[in-house]
């Protein structure tokens, strides 16, 4: 987990909302969050070593007992719903819960939330449930039994903002001492693409939201991101060219 990004999360009001909420025993057990999609493997880390705790467990983001449903591009099946079920009531392997994550769950399809509707109202004793969101759009029966959190990020990363022009921008942005993580590099070019549809380019808006989105599932590392982006934006390489590259 990159240190700018758990910092951008521990510095929202969202988070401090849950992290006092759980140092004063009333964590409850049915949690919704709403995140840039960039920022939720940090998250989901995050929330599971407070809710599980901060054990010498945790391998790559991951710990015994946390289970998850779908992924982070995609939502889960009804299949996988059910199977959440079963798992989470299984007993812990070795923290006090066990965690059940239901990744992309703006996408989940309706019989797929109403799979999710009695064990997120009455999750086992031992048992936790986190609904990752880029959009806090669930469906209102699911929403009426959690408690949702918006993880709110620094205006300045969340406005359109022009990609850089002349070489002494791109060289700064580039600046190899400055070592931003993949997630922040991501959260400046979803600027840049909110400045594209503000000025009607629409076409570069959507190729280079489609480009961070497949430059993420590709986990490419911050110098990569940055190569790229200045092969699309400032050498003007065609997005096809880069996009079918990456694939």
């Amino acid at each position: 987990m990159n240190a700018e990004t758990a910092a951008l999360i521990e510095n929202s009001q969202g988070w401090r909302e849950l992290s006092a909420a759980a140092e004063a025993g009333r964590l409850p057990q049915s949690v919704g969050v709403s995140l840039p999609s960039v920022m939720h493997e940090a998250f989901v880390e995050m929330y599971g070593r407070l809710v599980l705790g901060d054990d010498g467990l945790w391998t790559d983001g991951a710990h015994p007992d946390m289970i998850s449903a779908g992924s982070r591009t995609a939502a889960p099946t009804i299949e996988e719903c059910r199977r959440l079920q079963g798992e989470l009531a299984l007993h812990p392997l070795s923290a006090q819960r066990r965690l059940a994550v239901v990744w992309t769950a703006d996408k989940l399809a309706i019989e797929a939330s109403n799979s999710l509707l009695k064990i997120t109202e009455e999750p086992p004793a031992h048992g936790s449930i986190l609904f990752v969101s880029e959009e806090n759009n669930l469906i209102p029966t699911i929403k009426s039994r959690i408690w949702s959190v918006h993880i709110d990020l620094p205006e300045e990363m969340t406005k359109a903002v022009p990609a850089p022009r002349a070489a002494a921008e791109w060289a700064r942005w580039m600046d190899s001492s400055r070592k931003p993580s993949p997630e922040i590099l991501f959260l400046e070019m979803q600027g840049w693409a909110r400045d594209f549809a503000s000025k009607g380019d629409y076409a570069r808006a959507s190729g280079l939201d489609s480009l961070i989105r497949i430059m993420e599932q590709r986990r490419l590392p911050a110098s990569m991101i940055q190569d790229v982006a200045f092969a699309v934006l400032k050498e003007e390489v065609p997005y096809e060219k880069i996009l079918g590259g990456l694939w």
